[in-house]
């Protein structure tokens, strides 16, 4: 009887290991299978790597040092007039001289310092009082520097302008024949300011306008009536001044450049 299960034991053994060896796995439809992708080889786009392009810092270009500007001779000025070599080669050096030779004489006081701007500069000349002490203003130098013919430089005046003479025409530098208008306002001593008209050979014409007085500057007009000269381009100065009544020293000054022209 044992013997007998044992042996349907075996058989039930056998039948079930042959069922899992000969199952075939499920077929799958023709078209769930999935198709195998082909890559064409020409369609792969070509990566091009660029070559790199070799910098090159450029040399600096060297900068060039500009040829120094000639400083302008001035078509008008007042003074100096002649011997250019012995001009004076600063602008305190120039105010002083003008001072020394034209402005105050042997009364001349000493300019204030100048303030200079480059080619140009200023220097205040002030009064001499009794004890020849410095006071006020009698005049306002203004001048330039210039390139003389040997490249050295030098100062000039070009015009001085003094508040107790202002002269409204002719402006500086309009060109004069014969004679000339001179208008403007101002004071001096007695109310009288001296109006002369100077070319480089010397006096050309004299007028005196009459003002205000006491510092109070009042109109004038006058007629200024000079040697006619031909139109050669000379320089003229058309110069107003007035004196001090303690000693006849200028006490102030008003000098303009002007040019001289044939009156016809």
């Amino acid at each position: 009887m044992i013997r007998r299960m044992w042996a349907l034991l075996l058989a039930l053994v056998l039948v079930v290991a042959g069922c899992g060896n000969d199952a075939e796995e499920p077929e799958v439809p023709a078209d769930e299978v999935a198709a195998e992708e082909t890559v064409d080889l020409d369609e792969i786009p070509t990566v091009v790597v660029p070559t790199p392009t070799p910098t090159t810092t450029p040399s600096p270009t060297p900068t060039a040092i500009p040829e120094p500007t000639p400083i302008p001779f001035p078509e008008l000025l007042v003074w100096p007039r002649f011997e250019p070599e012995l001009w004076p080669s600063t602008p305190d050096e120039a105010a002083m001289e003008f001072a020394l030779q034209v402005a105050s004489g042997d009364r001349a006081a000493v300019p204030r310092p100048a303030v200079q701007s480059e080619m140009t500069a200023t220097a205040e000349l002030p009064r001499i009082a009794e004890d020849g002490s410095p006071f006020g203003l009698a005049t306002t130098i203004h001048m330039q520097q210039v390139q003389l013919d040997d490249g050295s430089l030098a100062w000039v005046v070009i015009s001085a302008q003094s508040d107790d003479i202002v002269v409204e025409f002719p402006a500086a530098g309009e060109l004069l024949a014969g004679g000339t208008l001179v208008r403007g306002e101002g004071n001096g001593f007695e109310g009288s300011i001296v109006f002369q008209v100077e070319d480089q050979d010397g006096l050309l014409g004299l007028a005196l306008a009459q003002g205000g007085a006491l510092g109070q500057n009042l109109p004038f007009e006058i007629s200024l009536p000079f040697d006619q000269r031909p139109a050669s381009g000379d320089w003229a100065t058309l110069t107003g001044f007035t004196t001090s009544a303690v000693d006849g020293s200028i006490s102030s000054l008003t000098m303009l450049p002007m040019r001289l022209v044939d009156g016809s």
